[in-house]
């Protein structure tokens, strides 16, 4: 067994206790995006192009990442996007010709795609497989035309979110008969960002730089509440909390901001009043820790949240720009205030930054595991 990493700089210690490679998984969430890109400029989707369907239904089957994700998308693009766009586990029986069909996952020999797929290809709805097109799923196809956005990249399924959002939000922008206003971020520049960001991550960084360790020193061996401040934030706080645990193997939950900010207030949060004197912290059980609220937000609402939050030092808001950067930092301008006309909205423009939060959470992750990690 190797000696316990506690030290986020020791980058040695860190690549050395990282032998299955989770950084570097963590850190290929701009390469799936830019994959999903090159599938559009390939003309992939052309498919697409002239259908106006009566409504985009996503199954996920099994996958809770492709569920997460597909939460994220409805809640950016859905109030924007012209056609239904509905998220469900398995087909409903309304399918039909009219509609278009996504499935999503990871596992191509989960029996509610394949099912799926049968099915919609039966209707004659049209299809889009965002999953390995094998194995089970592939016999399912058959020769049939599909419109194929299966992953091009092999890729811990844990860390494969970042994909299923831009593989969907790929299928609204190929509608082009649809109305879509404002469009979500381009592909090829979000990729880029993300890239930026896990750069930004990188382990050779040091922790006063690195957002990524700087959130894993603030949830490590602490119970921990994510939330978010819209729907949007909210998915993303799910996904969090799925990876904490997956990942690090950190026990955590998911709430809103409302549900975060009543826990803390009512005393769940409180201390024991008075040490007790005879604690042996080498013989007796570890104290229980305070709980830590990480409130995920983006920033043009963070002013907002860190007002709303004020005086609770237990709640950390976490927007893409680091708290200490001029960027969103001080109290908005007039021209921003009007710009927010709903402050608990979410918008296509959003999709860029809850990635790239996505992914800060998901380096986290994996430093949190390596601070502990023995071999």
């Amino acid at each position: 067994m190797s000696a316990l990493t506690t030290d986020l700089d020791d980058v040695d210690g860190l690549l050395a206790a990282d032998r299955d490679g989770l950084l570097r998984a963590a850190a290929m969430a701009g390469a799936q995006v830019r994959a999903v890109s090159q599938a559009q400029s390939e003309g992939a989707l052309a498919r697409l192009a002239d259908l106006r369907p009566r409504a985009v239904v996503v199954v996920t089957g099994a996958s809770a990442t492709a569920r997460r994700a597909t939460d994220l998308v409805v809640a950016t693009v859905a109030a924007r996007f012209d056609v239904p766009l509905v998220s469900v586990p398995t087909l409903p029986g309304w399918i039909g010709p009219l509609d278009v069909v996504v499935i999503a996952g990871h596992d191509a020999g989960d029996p509610a795609l394949a099912d799926a797929a049968v099915r919609a290809l039966r209707r004659r709805a049209e299809l889009v497989t965002v999953v390995p097109v094998e194995g089970p799923l592939r016999e399912a196809i058959g020769a049939q035309p599909i419109v194929d956005l299966s992953p091009r990249l092999v890729v811990d399924p844990r860390f494969g979110f970042c994909h299923f959002v831009a593989a969907l939000t790929a299928v609204c922008v190929a509608l082009s008969a649809v109305r879509f206003a404002p469009a979500p971020p381009d592909l090829a520049d979000l990729a880029d960002r993300l890239d930026g960001e896990a750069a930004a991550d990188h382990p050779g960084q040091e922790s006063f730089h690195n957002q990524a360790k700087l959130l894993a020193m603030r949830v490590a061996d602490r119970s921990v509440v994510w939330a978010g401040d819209t729907p949007g934030a909210n998915a993303v706080a799910a996904h969090a909390s799925a990876v904490a645990f997956s990942v690090a193997g950190t026990v955590s939950s998911a709430a809103s901001e409302t549900v975060l900010a009543t826990g803390l207030l009512d005393g769940s949060n409180r201390p024991a009043p008075v040490d007790d004197i005879f604690y042996d912290p080498e013989i007796d059980p570890p104290r229980s820790a305070a709980i830590r609220g990480i409130l995920f937000t983006t920033a043009s609402r963070r002013w907002y949240a860190q007002q709303r939050n004020a005086g609770r030092a237990e709640i950390d808001v976490l927007a893409e720009h680091p708290a200490g950067s001029d960027s969103g930092a001080g109290e908005p301008d007039q021209g921003s205030v009007a710009a927010t006309s709903d402050l608990f909205a979410d918008a296509p423009a959003d999709l860029g930054e809850y990635l790239v939060l996505a992914l800060r959470v998901e380096l986290a992750a994996v430093f949190v595991r390596l601070m502990g990690e023995a071999a």
